[in-house]
């Protein structure tokens, strides 16, 4: 199957790369302006275009991922729909709830799929957290807890857009991760607060937040992020998920209800070994599952969506539903107050 990869970029080159080591899929060409892109083509054995619309009309590919920066989601997504070309779009699947939904209305008018890159929706020990959740291991949930503490050296800021506000920033770019996995698991979210800092690096975006959300459920759960501190505690540093990340043997999530804590991305339910007190000590068992590369798993289920075989597991209607959690955020942030999350 052949797939082309909009984007040389870091996320772009970990799709390049997947696309490549499997058998059965060939790389269709990467389309970046960027002028590295030459030399990321011939490393890869395929043909590099500055403009991705001449790479439809030569290549004419069977599925293409979209790794560009975040605003121009919309405008390269609609010429692949409407070429008649499905595509895998990185997150988040837009700048704004509007232009998501946007995307998803032009999927639905040509009938040509859109899958959204939430790879972590493919990560064994993130499947199986949600199958303990919904299967009443935990008992009734209470409070969530995530850390996802990094830090970006100064030259992943040379891009300007990472810079931008509306654009960049860890709540945009990383945070998004952990809402979609927060709705993955737990469920729909329906109020948040938030706090931001900018006060360490001083651009215009955040470089530091911490929020606070209330699920359908009753449940709470509490993000502090950071793109600019030494620690290692999160999910980046902790799965393995990338090859460019050192992995540490971290807890990142914390799942706590009224039977059982579990933790990610190291896979362990604890539980008292006795009553249910604080006084009663606490041992953790470990979780079997079966370790596999979610972006591998993720470019298999994209084949099988291109074929018809499957639906998206996220599509571009699903994947608004975080930014709608984002805008309303970056609607607490400004506001200081509580804000409900508006669905589209």
């Amino acid at each position: 199957m052949r797939i082309c990869v909009i984007g040389s970029g870091a996320v772009g080159i970990t799709h390049v790369d997947t696309i490549a080591k499997t058998p059965g899929y060939e790389l269709a060409g990467i389309a970046d302006p960027a002028p590295a892109t030459g030399e990321v083509a011939a490393r890869y054995g395929t043909r590099p275009y500055a403009d991705y619309r001449d790479l439809i009309e030569a290549e004419k590919p069977r599925g293409a991922v979209i790794a560009a920066p975040n605003a121009l989601h919309l405008p390269i997504g609609r010429d692949f729909l409407e070429a008649g070309i499905p595509i895998l779009v990185e997150k988040p699947v837009a700048n704004t709830v509007a232009e998501g939904m946007e995307l998803a209305a032009i999927s639905e008018a040509t009938g040509v799929p859109v899958l959204v890159g939430h790879h972590r929706r493919h990560h064994p020990a993130i499947r199986k957290a949600r199958e303990l959740i919904a299967a009443g291991a935990l008992g009734r949930l209470a409070n969530v807890s995530i850390t996802y503490d990094l830090m970006k050296p100064a030259d992943y800021f040379d891009a300007a857009w990472r810079r931008q506000a509306g654009v960049g920033g860890p709540l945009l770019i990383n945070a998004i991760h952990e809402i979609d996995l927060l709705r993955f698991t737990v469920g729909t979210v329906t109020e948040v607060m938030a706090l931001s800092s900018s006060g360490i690096r001083g651009f215009e975006v955040e470089d530091t937040a911490a929020v606070i959300l209330r699920f359908d459920n009753g449940a709470l759960a509490t993000l502090a992020l950071s793109d600019t501190a030494c620690g290692p505690w999160s999910w980046d540093l902790g799965s393995g998920d990338v090859p460019r990340f050192p992995r540490h043997d971290v807890v990142s999530h914390m799942f706590a209800g009224t039977e059982a804590g579990l933790t990610l991305p190291r896979l362990e339910l604890w539980r008292h070994q006795g009553s249910r007190a604080w006084t009663t000590p606490m041992a953790p068992e470990a979780v079997d599952y079966v370790e596999r590369d979610p972006f591998l798993a993720q470019l298999e289920h994209f084949a099988a969506v291109i074929d018809g075989r499957e639906a998206p597991v996220i599509d571009a209607r699903e994947a608004s539903l975080n930014l709608a959690v984002m805008q309303a955020i970056e609607t607490s942030i400004r506001s200081g107050e509580k804000v409900p999350v508006m669905e589209p």
